[in-house]
């Protein structure tokens, strides 16, 4: 059968079925749809978004058929993994891709459908009232409905022959059955992986549970070829375990020994696609790291994910992340595969080289198909990050030393075995692994953009992916966060941050992207050893219109903070109190300004002096009490070096002046003059405070929590109060305005109350007495030299100047830790799912936006 007439057949099989009722005993009809060559293309072309919903409204019998048979013969190629069924199978799930995600419309977190309900969680698949006869009826029917066979069981010459668990296949739920078959396949010796032997059920230690490929327990920990995990020295080795046990130590880790539990050690290692964290290169297959499977890969993958989608029909404001069956299912302790899944996907991600071997348009002569698998993985992965409960980081083992969760701990609602491998990894070596993983994809942003040749190098699109994903690393992983901070160099992965936010400042499509960068940003800066490690000098030059400077990262950081706030989306204004919370907790450590940040700062503080800003809300002022504590940081701790930030202060000493000197009458007049008896400002305050979603607590240098004023707390720390109306600007309203710059309402009018306010939390003093002896000092010196200074002379007597006995008593150090809560992991939830919503409709649609409502689904003007 030739391409067209084949493709002409399934659309002609498909028009049968949503035109008339067919009988699930019709062999011809249904062996001659399976049988026929269909392409990912195709299906999703000819099953079209109105043809899956009239399936399932009006022909739901015949969607109950297609989809029981589509599931008991990936249920049979699973049992039975011949390759001649190979093609048919791949049929099956992209049948299954394409229609599953209409079924979740009215699945766990969408408008409930019984016939949905049924189907999917039910005994059999046999709507309410139905007989024998029905898709799901007598317990024979969902094996017996094969590739040319029928509800009896008789079994045509092209079908796949039966397994010995079909009967117990039959008692368990079409969904659980689809999610487990989609693992195992991911799993299938020579549809997605090489052989191997899974013969080691005799060496599992006691009480322990081994998660193998097959389902069952047991596993090697060898290759397929015999070879053992020998990759160190004793010596190496003993080097290493002490250095992770001192690790646990630090990070407050304490072993527990368990006399069982549901194992963590991946069994066999020689199916994992690629080594990394969790297997050596050594652990793998004969042919381990092999790209030739990965077109299945990528087929199996979709239909996982096409599986996981429900949090993409349930409202915003009403998400559940414990309420999708189909997600529990899989992370569940008992998925199959699970612990490979987790590892292959990691390290598929993290080992990828978007480079190549090197040379230059070297991408141009390689597979897309590899790209597309570390896209998927790295949204599957974070899918199956994103629901249950967080995983434990406590380690615990058996008597063997091997990694196990207690059996009361996996049997609990909500538990996630993605979250909790993910929170275990615990040897430098693995976390080394990950960290240059993340370093080598995310520079790629700005080293494709940044080459002699054009296009000589491939760009990585799956970025935001890989931010997400990093992310759930900081949140989870405490060891991975003290060993990035530690052992690694983190500048390498805050350049490509920057970059990505100051070239995503005014595009509305990628707010959501600068969001997820200032979550880092502010989540690392509550660490001392983050800013320390930000002195060492920026020495790169990026594909961007960045201002030119000498200097280190911090400088980096602060500068592109500031284009963000003087030259970015309207959008971004929630984030302006997190931009300067990121600069005032690294300001204790700065040893070294550069004069372009220094002038940057003090031009910050002009900003949000001014009448256009202060005037603007009540809470206006909450950003110039962050930027005078980056002043006095740096005032009080890093004077020595610091000339260009004392002489940028001097030069603008009469905005310090006026905002000291402000009285009632005064703050009125300015009012007046900038907004009169206008309805509309430039600028809210009060609307950034009540859209901001980031919460964070104040500590001192050590750690300790700091107690404050009620007067001062407010604005020491940012209120949580909505995640919707900010999460979701890349995936709403693509064609539309999202730079407007006017807030409608009454206009703020400065009373007594609000300038007592303002004066109680504005910490001036440090400031003024550094300008009332300083001052002095300068205007003498131009008054030596005519007015004629040099300003290279300035700063050099700047730098000799000593602040000693002048400055009032150096105040504690306050860090602003973030801290995580329900409205940042609302936000997180629904960004991730724009994200693959977004990735996933070019070439071929995944996801149709018109049933969508976690977010908002635009299409822009141009669109047709």
């Amino acid at each position: 059968m030739g391409a067209s007439a084949s493709r002409e057949k399934f659309r002609e099989s498909v028009s049968a079925l949503i035109e008339i009722d067919v009988s699930p005993d019709d062999a011809d009809f249904w062996d001659e749809l399976w049988k026929i060559p269909s392409s990912a293309e195709e299906v999703f072309e000819l099953i079209t978004p109105e043809a899956a919903r009239k399936l399932r409204d009006k022909r739901f019998e015949n969607l109950a058929t297609l989809f029981t048979q589509a599931t008991a013969q990936l249920c049979q190629i699973v049992e039975t993994p011949y390759n001649i069924y190979f093609d048919q199978a791949l049929n099956c799930v992209r049948v299954l891709t394409r229609i599953l995600p209409f079924l979740l419309e009215k699945g766990d977190l969408g408008d409930s459908d019984a016939n949905v309900e049924h189907l999917c969680w039910g005994i059999g698949s046999s709507p309410p009232g139905e007989g024998p006869g029905s898709p799901g009826g007598g317990d024979d029917a969902l094996t017996g409905l094969v590739i040319g066979g029928s509800a009896s069981g008789a079994d045509g010459e092209s079908s796949m022959p039966r397994g010995e668990d079909d009967e117990d296949d039959s008692q368990e739920p079409l969904a659980l059955l689809v999610v487990h078959a989609a693992m195992h396949m991911l799993f299938l010796p020579q549809f997605t992986c090489d052989f191997y032997e899974d013969d080691g059920k005799a060496d599992a230690p006691p009480g322990t549970v081994s998660l193998s490929p097959s389902g069952g327990a047991g596993g090697s920990p060898t290759g397929a070829g015999g070879q053992t995990s020998v990759v160190l020295t004793e010596a190496e080795l003993k080097k290493q375990e002490k250095e992770d046990r001192e690790a646990k130590a630090d990070a407050g880790l304490v072993t527990k020994i368990a006399d069982s539990g549901v194992s963590l050690v991946p069994t066999p290692t020689s199916i994992i696609w690629a080594a990394g964290a969790g297997v050596s290169p050594n652990q793998l297959g004969y042919d381990g790291g092999t790209r030739k499977y990965d077109k299945n890969r990528v087929e199996v993958l979709r239909l996982l994910l096409a599986a996981c989608c429900d949090p993409l029909f349930a409202p915003a404001d009403e998400y559940n992340p414990l309420a999708s069956r189909w997600m529990a299912v899989a992370v569940a302790a008992d998925a199959p595969n699970s612990i490979c899944l987790f590892y292959s996907l990691l390290n598929t991600i993290l080992s990828y080289d978007p480079n190549g071997i090197g040379v230059p348009y070297s991408s141009s002569f390689a597979s897309d198909t590899h790209v597309r698998l570390v896209e998927l993985s790295a949204q599957l992965l974070c899918v199956l990050l994103d629901c249950g409960l967080p995983g434990s980081p406590e380690p615990v083992t058996n008597e063997d030393g091997e990694p196990v969760v207690e059996f009361d701990e996996a049997a609990r609602g909500g538990f996630n075995i993605f979250r909790t491998l993910l929170a275990r990894i615990d040897s430098g070596r693995e976390l080394s692994f990950i960290f240059k993983g993340f370093v080598r994809l995310l520079r790629n942003v700005y080293e494709s953009q940044n080459t002699y040749l054009p296009n000589s190098k491939a760009k990585l699109e799956c970025f935001q992916e890989l931010l997400v994903l990093f992310w759930k690393l900081l949140e989870e992983n405490p060891l991975f966060t003290n060993h990035i901070l530690t052992q690694c160099d983190t500048n390498e992965v805050i350049v490509p941050i920057c970059y990505l936010m100051y070239q995503s400042r005014r595009d509305p499509a990628r707010i959501g992207l600068v969001h997820i960068c200032t979550f880092v940003l502010l989540k690392l800066s509550g660490e001392r050893s983050f800013g320390v490690n930000l002195n060492k000098p920026f020495l790169k030059r990026l594909p961007c219109d960045l201002p030119l400077f000498s200097g280190s990262h911090a400088d980096l950081v602060t500068i592109t903070l500031h284009k963000l706030i003087v030259n970015g989306a309207y959008k971004l204004v929630p984030l302006y109190s997190c931009f300067i919370t990121v600069i005032c907790n690294i300001s204790p450590y700065w040893r070294k300004m550069s004069l372009v940040a220094a002038v940057k700062l003090v031009n910050l503080f002009e900003l949000f002096s001014s009448p256009k800003f202060l005037y603007s809300g009540e809470n206006a002022h909450r950003h110039l009490a962050l930027l005078l504590e980056v002043f006095n940081n740096i005032i009080q701790y890093q004077f020595t070096g610091n000339q260009h930030m004392v002489y940028a202060i001097i030069r603008r000493k009469d905005s310090f002046g006026r905002l000291a000197s402000l009285t009632l009458p005064k703050a009125i007049a300015q009012c007046d003059k900038v907004y009169g008896d206008q309805t509309t400002t430039t600028y809210d305050a009060d609307a950034d405070a009540a859209k901001d979603i980031i919460s964070t607590t104040d500590v001192d240098g050590s750690g300790n929590p700091v107690g404050m004023s009620k007067k001062t707390s407010r604005y020491a720390s940012t209120d949580v109060t909505s995640a919707a109306s900010t999460a979701l600007s890349d995936v709403t309203s693509v064609g539309g305005d999202t730079n407007g710059s006017s807030v409608v309402g009454d206009h703020f009018v400065p009373t007594e109350e609000w300038l007592a306010e303002l004066k109680a939390t504005l910490p001036l003093e440090t400031v003024t007495r550094l300008l009332q002896h300083l001052v002095p000092v300068v205007d003498e010196m131009c008054a030596r030299k005519n007015g004629v200074v040099d300003e290279a002379e300035i700063l050099e007597m700047l730098q000799d100047v000593t602040m000693v006995g002048l400055l009032p008593v150096p105040h504690a150090i306050v860090i602003r830790k973030y801290q995580p809560n329900q409205y940042t992991a609302l936000w997180f939830t629904a960004f991730l799912w724009g994200v693959v919503f977004l990735r996933n409709q070019s070439p071929i649609p995944m996801f149709d936006g018109e049933a969508i409502e976690l977010f908002q689904v635009s299409v822009s003007q141009g669109d047709d």
